[in-house]
């Protein structure tokens, strides 16, 4: 009897541990929907720093991966948007790895509507389902030189798509008889090796914003050298690695979605 009595009480204590991770994922759910709070830190400019470059970050963009973008916002507060995607092959294809030609779109925005923006993450432009709203923004003041660079840089990305569409349209059209001319055209166009191409893995949305808002800093330009895989995870990486001179913060209220994602997201 002994031994039976001794066996059920192994097999009632193998029940109570079996129980420790259901209660430890009830933990960590309560923290994430109902403790958690995104950190904040705010910065403000030094002489001479009259511009703003800001990476965003939108938690649930592609997929739940995130989608990253920059904004550079002038003097007046005026600013222009860069989103960056794939464009010369679809989703599957670049889920396979294919390297393309990728299109960085650009969106001009007033005053109101940048404000508009750093409050709530929404933004009112068409042709760009992955900026719809925005969850985080890195900010840091800079001087209008660097504001200048960093224009350069991102209208040469925005030029590069352009040609691509332009050039692929041209040598899709059969009319006009000019169709192998035009395809030439397109074939000495990618065959350049020195044009930047998207890659969903090594050079997406996210390497793009961080890439070009490190021309304003060389802590973020040596951050890049060890970056994580995701967006998600690089924002909460940076905000953790990058010195006083830059803020952050949420923008807006977040779904139960969101608040899920950036509690789990470490990549």
């Amino acid at each position: 009897m002994s031994g039976v009595c001794g066996h059920k009480r192994k097999r009632k204590q193998k029940k109570r541990w079996s129980a420790v991770p259901v209660l430890a994922l009830a933990g960590w759910l309560l923290w994430s929907l109902c403790i958690y709070e995104p950190p904040v830190r705010e910065c403000g400019p030094a002489e001479g720093e009259t511009c703003r470059i800001v990476y965003l970050l939108n938690l649930d963009g592609m997929k739940g991966l995130g989608h990253s973008a920059l904004l550079l916002v002038d003097e007046n507060g005026a600013g222009e948007l860069f989103s960056y995607n794939g464009m010369q092959y679809n989703l599957f294809e670049c889920l396979l790895g294919k390297e393309g030609i990728g299109k960085m779109k650009q969106f001009s925005l007033d005053r109101e509507a940048v404000g508009i923006l750093l409050e709530t993450g929404e933004l009112r432009v068409e042709g760009c389902d992955e900026c719809v709203g925005f969850d985080r923004a890195l900010y840091r003041y800079i001087p209008r030189e660097q504001y200048e660079a960093v224009m350069r840089e991102s209208a040469g990305y925005v030029e590069i798509g352009d040609a691509f569409e332009r050039l692929y349209a041209q040598a899709s059209d059969a009319a006009g008889g000019e169709t192998s001319g035009a395809g030439a055209r397109l074939e000495a166009f990618l065959g350049q090796r020195d044009i930047p191409r998207y890659q969903i893995y090594t050079h997406n949305c996210d390497t793009a914003a961080r890439e070009l808002a490190a021309l304003a800093d060389e802590g973020l330009a040596a951050y890049n050298k060890e970056a994580k895989l995701t967006p998600n995870g690089n924002y909460k990486a940076m905000c953790r690695k990058l010195d006083g001179r830059w803020g952050f913060m949420p923008l807006g209220d977040d779904s139960l979605a969101e608040r899920l994602l950036d509690c789990i997201v470490v990549l």
